[in-house]
């Protein structure tokens, strides 16, 4: 649970750096619904597949590869896989062998 927090805050802070750096601010997010998540994420890859499109790689907020990633660290913890303690056990298991 500690690891959920942990990963939302993460994801705050970062959704609050795209939004200042966006030339279009999106709405406040709920950090606890998968769904409202996922609908966040898709937005995201749009804005960004538009961009390149466009050829306006620039408008591209850098935060934005961070911002996925935690989208989906918050989405996979919220249906209870903690894809960091799926690599730390498969690097041990590494070790072992």
């Amino acid at each position: 649970m500690e690891r959920l927090k942990e990963a939302q805050a993460n994801l705050i802070a970062t959704y609050s750096l795209y939004n200042a750096a966006s030339e279009k601010a999106l709405p406040e997010i709920d950090v606890d619904d998968s769904e409202t998540l996922k609908a966040l994420l898709d937005v995201i890859k749009n804005r960004e597949a538009i961009a390149y499109v466009q050829k306006a790689k620039k408008t591209i907020p850098s935060e934005v590869s961070e911002l996925k990633r935690l989208l989906a660290d918050v989405m996979l913890l919220l249906d209870g896989v903690d894809i960091k303690a799926i690599k730390a056990n498969s690097k041990q298991v590494a070790k072992a062998d």
